[in-house]
């Protein structure tokens, strides 16, 4: 028996290039949850209503990013590729999706041997 269903953890990925939420890219997760990135930062939201709420209610987790941490958007964003739990970004960085924590690593081959982590966000 076959069984049909993705194992993508994202379902929509999209930069926003205008508005209040510009240079941020969006990352919708199939439970509703939203990773959003940003040059400075990576903040998780319970959905994508929560984001502009101005006292934060939806906001679940958050971290900011330093000097050489800080991710780079290219013209289309700052995520690459992405399928299942892994994340490539434009500038070589990778964002792991593990069932506790999302974790951002410097490069792809850090991130498959879950070494020298950068930070991470907890999902619990």
């Amino acid at each position: 028996m076959l069984l049909e269903g993705s194992s993508d953890i994202i379902l929509k990925c999209e930069y926003k290039t205008e508005g209040a939420l510009k240079g941020c890219q969006l990352l919708t997760f199939r439970n509703g949850f939203v990773l959003v990135l940003r040059e400075d930062c990576m903040a998780l939201y319970k959905d994508e209503a929560s984001i502009t709420d101005p006292l934060g209610n939806g906001l679940k987790a958050m971290t900011e990013l330093e000097g050489p941490d800080q991710l780079k958007a290219a013209d289309t964003g700052m995520v690459s590729l992405f399928s299942a739990g892994f994340i490539g970004l434009s500038d070589e960085k990778a964002i792991l999706i593990t069932p506790n924590d999302i974790q951002l690593f410097s490069n792809k081959a850090d991130a498959l041997h879950n070494r020298n982590e950068i930070t991470r966000l907890a999902l619990a």
